[in-house]
């Protein structure tokens, strides 16, 4: 195969066109092609061949609006990809995006347009809005077998000859049957091709049409881009607040989690995700069915992490780490923050896997699929339904909204909710935290309502002595024998707690709940549990013969004491499960806590930076290099690719340009031949020749690509 060159005029009007542009128009250039700044181009030259490497185009044009693609399209079917055209080709209402296409580089020229090299060639295969009315799927399943058949064919190349494509074939044949139902269309009398929708419904993937103009429930610039400056923000009390009750269930949710940790770590399989059972038994122990969803955020949040906790079990567990107490003391306000902020930039798609930290559900696009999500509400004029945020999420990114799974975007979506940074259809920029409180108000009934949330430590203390039956704002609890019993076995006397009730509730406290206290108390404790390793002892003689009974480990020392060679601990689980009450006691005979220490991990280092985009600095920086640089526009790129351009080609498809091919035939002989190219796939290029024939060349057999 031959050598051929890139066509170099094109690339040196383009770098022609970037140096001619202001410092302004530069700095508004790299502003949204950030990517192409680091490190600083020391020329136009390079400057010009970084804005058409494949991944830098592909950026910018996922920030495009439908509006601008469609303006693209429209260039490139007047061929603007091979030679300059006039800005009337592109229809009048859509010319106002023309701007933010030069502002990407996408399109550059000033009385004639062009598109440079790499851009088409860049977007997703079958690519294009100027046709997507959609198929229904019952319209390809009610067509006849010899019909389905013709589609099917096609599916494989997209193009094909036959000989009833002439607009005089008999009409009762199935192409000419599947031309006038628009399920495929004409190319000339001898070729037909199959369209992106009608691909689509034979896939079984029908999609929604791109709308094509904004629907002006999102505010956007002058040239129809979002704006660069800060979200629209707009109050609503009633999205702040439901906001915050989202926000603050997380938070209380979060707590919990990292005190069932601490307590009892979670052994990890050997993959070191957290296996289905755990998940489900952590479910159960939350009420929650976000249990992955919550251990994926505290983990990228460093509160959790993997490895053997001290003071606890051996092996591979998830437990807390240290920050997590610092969390835990942290005020309401800064603990939500920290969550969203970690919620922004996590990687983890949790819906993804029916285990937790599965590797396989971690994506580094999640935090800009997340933008996305979040800006087409950022920048809303009204409360958006589901049906309105689709259709705009589909005009402002059209790539990311046909290209990513539904059930992706839902479960985004449900993510900001369930967090509080979405709520009543509305971005919520500022979740406001009530005050903390340290009072609440005790009914006869046994519940107790707090009025917001709590502080800290009094709502450490309500937790271990009343059980939550309705979380919010203003949650409610329920006191019970087994809460109280639960307050008293972490070495809470009946009085402290009667002192905790007086001091933090409205009023007095009912008296229902003091009898309670009252009640407990009175069968609580009377076994009395020490270490010896460890002792048990009792005025009640046959009490404390019922427990020697009961439990295996116990051996009578006196009528009123008895010990044990187990731990403390293990003693008084096995009591509780027997159905006694005991409590734990000191050298003076006072009520303690024995419960564990909570397994700690150290705090994971934080995760390497990841590059950051040229900022306002660095751009202007990027600019002053290239002024002061004294490259001239026309400076020589280097070596030109090797191979056929087939850019080139594929320009030619879409603008029906006529091209000069060279090829090596069956025998080796360089041969050229001109023709118009209809597709390109599969690694072969359809085209029709200048006798309006049919001809096919397998791309490893083509060695230059020359307009014609």
């Amino acid at each position: 195969m031959s050598t051929a060159s890139k066509s170099t005029p094109a690339a040196a009007d383009f770098r022609d066109w970037l140096e001619k542009r202001s410092d302004a128009e530069l700095c508004t250039i790299l502003q949204h092609r950030p990517d192409v700044v680091m490190p600083l181009p020391p020329s136009f030259a390079p400057l010009a061949t970084r804005l058409t490497l494949r991944a830098s185009v592909t950026a910018a044009l996922a920030t495009c609006t439908a509006g601008q693609l469609l303006v693209l399209e429209h260039l490139a079917q007047a061929g603007a990809e091979l030679s300059p055209v006039k800005p009337d080709v592109v229809p009048h209402e859509l010319r106002a995006h023309l701007p933010g296409l030069q502002a990407r580089a996408l399109v550059y020229g000033t009385a004639h347009l062009a598109i440079p090299t790499g851009v088409m060639a860049a977007l997703p295969a079958d690519w294009s809005l100027m046709e997507q009315t959609p198929v229904p799927a019952a319209t390809i399943e009610d067509l006849p077998a010899d019909q389905r058949r013709v589609l099917n064919t096609l599916a494989q190349t997209g193009l094909g000859t036959t000989r009833d494509a002439a607009p005089d074939a008999d009409p009762t044949r199935p192409i000419p049957q599947l031309l006038a139902a628009g399920l495929i269309q004409r190319v000339d009398s001898s070729t037909v091709r199959l369209p992106r929708a009608t691909r689509l419904a034979l896939r079984g993937t029908p999609v929604e049409p791109v709308p094509t103009e904004a629907s002006g429930r999102i505010v956007l610039s002058s040239t129809g881009d979002l704006p660069a400056g800060p979200p629209t923000a707009t109050a609503d009390q009633a999205a702040n607040e439901q906001a915050a009750a989202a926000g603050l269930d997380v938070v209380r949710l979060m707590g919990r989690l990292l005190d069932l940790l601490g307590r009892r770590p979670v052994p990890l399989l050997k993959d070191k995700t957290v296996g289905v059972r755990h998940l489900a038994q952590l479910n159960k122990e939350l009420d929650t069915q976000h249990a992955a969803r919550l251990i994926t955020l505290a983990h990228h949040a460093r509160l959790v992490a993997r490895g053997e906790p001290a003071g606890g079990p051996e092996g591979n567990f998830l437990a807390p780490t240290e920050a997590a107490s610092e969390f835990a003391d942290a005020p309401l306000a800064h603990r939500l923050e920290h969550l969203v902020q970690a919620w922004l930039s996590s990687p983890w798609a949790a819906w993804e896997s029916s285990r937790g930290l599965d590797p396989e559900t971690r994506h580094e696009y999640v935090p800009r699929h997340r933008e996305h999500i979040l800006r087409v509400y950022q920048h809303a004029r009204q409360p958006l339904s589901d049906k309105e945020f689709a259709a705009d999420l589909r005009y402002l990114f059209p790539l990311f909204a046909t290209h990513t799974q539904p059930e992706t975007i839902a479960a985004l979506r449900e993510e900001a909710e369930w967090l509080g940074v979405i709520a009543a259809g509305r971005w919520v920029w500022q979740r406001p935290v009530p005050n903390a409180v340290d009072t609440f108000i005790m009914q006869a009934d046994m519940t107790v309502i707090t009025p917001g949330p709590l502080e800290t430590p009094v709502l450490h203390t309500l937790e271990q002595l009343a059980d939550l039956e309705s979380p919010g704002l203003a949650s409610v609890y329920r006191v019970s024998a087994a809460s109280l019993r639960r307050g008293m076995d972490t070495g809470l006397t009946p009085e402290a707690i009667a002192s905790f009730f007086a001091r933090h509730a409205y009023g007095e406290v009912p008296q229902a709940v003091s009898f309670l206290i009252e009640d407990v108390a009175r069968s609580h404790g009377m076994l009395r549990a020490g270490t010896a390793l460890c002792y048990v002892r009792c005025e009640d003689t046959a009490l404390l013969a019922h427990a020697v009974a009961a439990v295996e480990e116990l051996r009578l020392l006196a009528p009123t004491v008895a010990i044990a060679e187990s731990p403390l601990g293990g003693i008084l689980e096995r009591l509780r499960a027997a159905g006694f009450a005991p409590a734990a006691e000191d050298a003076t005979g006072a009520s303690i806590d024995v419960r564990p220490a909570p397994a700690v991990l150290p705090t994971p280092r934080p995760a390497p930076a990841r590059p950051q985009l040229a900022d306002a600095t660095a751009i202007r920086r990027a600019v002053a290099t290239l002024r002061g640089s004294g490259a001239s526009a026309s400076t020589s790129e280097g070596n030109t690719p090797a191979g056929p351009d087939v850019d080139l080609i594929a320009a030619a498809v879409r603008s029906k340009r006529p091209i000069i091919i060279g090829y090596a035939d069956k025998n080796g002989r360089d041969r050229q031949l001109q023709v118009t190219p209809l597709s390109m796939a599969g690694g072969q290029v359809d085209a029709i020749d200048g006798a309006q024939q049919p001809v096919r060349f397998p791309v490893h057999r083509i060695t230059s690509v020359h307009l014609a």
